[in-house]
């Protein structure tokens, strides 16, 4: 009975040994010592497996061993070199090991893998059952002797609960800051969209609205054609106006409609960029909160490519119809001409009409050749020139080409005697040096730093032989930049 006392005396002593050392070191409460004996070990949240390595191999390779088999968070603990016996206390540096690799199996949670929910369960988990477990079989030990060492025992290990709560505290309170960073962003985001989300509707519904005209404007080429069926050569100067008012105000509210899209794509493309910019920074929170980055714009930009195409394809079936049309009006004419003979009243009547309706397209000619030779206006900040009138311009001189080339043209001849030493610069023009300064104004864009997504989709255009589309886009970019 004497012996027993004796030991659990010695054992005693080793233990408030061993308690001492660690309440004293800096730092943490245990000097550490490299590859101190035991395991570590780790489970991940979805496993019911538990990985654990020589504590020589580190707690970096339970973790990577853990994270293959299941979903964070991942716990981890290190396994003394002992068992649960009288004996462990007895021994200061098998003791002193196992903190340590305890303090190793924390930081590496706290500081390499900076993952607060893993954090609290290593705290919370097999590490704290444990230290409780050790901590019941000491102090039945301690109970029985006449020493309180199980006191500095109970301190330790509440001293060493609270340095590490510590970072706990501060790790949740730095991924609840990065939250409001993230809610920030989107806060931001919303604000700068609400005013395009009210102009897409807009949009929208004047698109609605023009779709709407497709039946009545179809409608109106059937009437005219119908008209110049009945009409007698007189009426056929009316009807050949009347198609021609109803082709310039078929393209006319299509090409504003588009102008509006284009100019509501390139500032949704903008707010996309400085949206994934301002985001950037915070996509490792979303990603460990399991949180999708939000898609703002593509589904508006996809909708407002689709406008811009029906409103592109029905402006080219309106202006072949009403090129068909005009076409056989003509032919009409002609016919009636051949029917009428040389009448000499009619005769001279046609000749009044001719002579007027001549000198009409002649002054009209005139006014169209005095603009194009008028250099294109140029914006007001950048002196950067605007190209989608002047291709509009340029587009309606080269479709007047076959009505100067066609048989019963006589008496537009004053007027395309004018026109036709322009067409082939017209075309010209159309061909390659309207692109080529629409390129040119493009790189000036770019080198002041503008928003790439409007320059980029005017490039796109451009690439793709779309004249036109590049030329508004391009004109929308120059205001955008100015501001207006």
């Amino acid at each position: 009975m004497r012996r027993r006392t004796r030991r659990r005396a010695a054992v005693v002593a080793a233990a408030l040994a061993a308690l001492a050392l660690g309440a004293t070191a800096e730092g943490c409460l245990w000097p550490r010592e490299e590859h101190a004996p035991g395991r570590f070990c780790a489970q991940a949240n979805t496993s019911t497996l538990a990985h654990c390595v020589d504590a020589s191999e580190g707690p970096g390779t339970a973790w990577s061993k853990a994270e293959d088999d299941g979903e964070l968070p991942i716990q981890m603990w290190a396994l003394p070199p002992f068992s649960v016996s009288d004996v462990f206390v007895a021994s200061e540096a098998e003791l002193r090991g196992w903190f340590d690799n305890l303090d190793r199996a924390v930081a590496y949670v706290r500081d390499e893998e900076k993952h607060a929910e893993s954090l609290r369960a290593t705290l919370h988990g097999e590490l704290l059952g444990l230290l409780l477990t050790h901590r019941r079989h000491q102090k039945e030990i301690l109970d029985e002797e006449p020493v309180r060492a199980a006191d500095n025992f109970t301190r330790a290990l509440i001293d060493k609960a609270t340095a590490e709560e510590e970072p706990l505290a501060a790790a949740l309170a730095a991924d609840k800051q990065a939250m409001a960073g993230v809610q920030a962003v989107f806060d931001e985001a919303r604000s700068d969209a609400a005013p395009l989300v009210s102009r897409y509707a807009a949009v929208a519904a004047r698109f609605a609205d023009y779709r709407a005209t497709e039946a009545a404007e179809t409608a109106a080429y059937a009437a005219h054609s119908a008209e110049a069926s009945r009409s007698d050569i007189k009426g056929l100067d009316g009807v050949e106006e009347a198609v021609l008012a109803a082709a310039r105000e078929a393209s006319r509210a299509p090409n504003e409609l588009a102008a509006e899209i284009m100019t509501l794509s390139a500032e949704l493309r903008a707010l996309a960029v400085s949206f994934e910019e301002a985001i950037a920074p915070h996509k490792e929170v979303l990603a460990t909160h399991g949180a999708v980055v939000p898609d703002m714009t593509s589904g508006a930009l996809r909708s407002l490519g689709a406008m811009l195409g029906y409103a592109q394809r029905r402006v080219t079936r309106s202006d072949a119809t009403a090129t068909a049309l005009l076409g056989g009006i003509a032919l009409r004419r002609q016919a009636f001409r051949v029917l009428q003979g040389d009448e000499g009243a009619r005769e001279a009547s046609a000749r009044s009409r001719i002579e007027r309706a001549s000198g009409r397209f002649r002054e009209g000619v005139r006014a169209r050749a005095a603009v194009l030779s008028a250099a294109p206006p140029v914006s007001e900040k950048l002196g950067l020139p605007l190209l989608a009138e002047r291709y509009g311009q340029l587009l309606v001189l080269v479709q007047m080409r076959p009505l100067c080339e066609a048989a019963g043209s006589s008496w537009r001849e004053a007027g395309c005697a004018e026109l036709r030493e322009r067409f082939d610069a017209a075309e010209a023009e159309l061909r390659t040096d309207l692109p080529r300064k629409i390129a040119a104004g493009l790189s000036a864009l770019r080198e002041r730093v503008m928003a790439a997504a409007a320059l980029d989709a005017a490039q796109a255009r451009l690439d793709a032989g779309d004249v036109k589309g590049a030329a508004m886009a391009y004109d929308a970019a120059v205001r955008g930049a100015e501001g207006t």
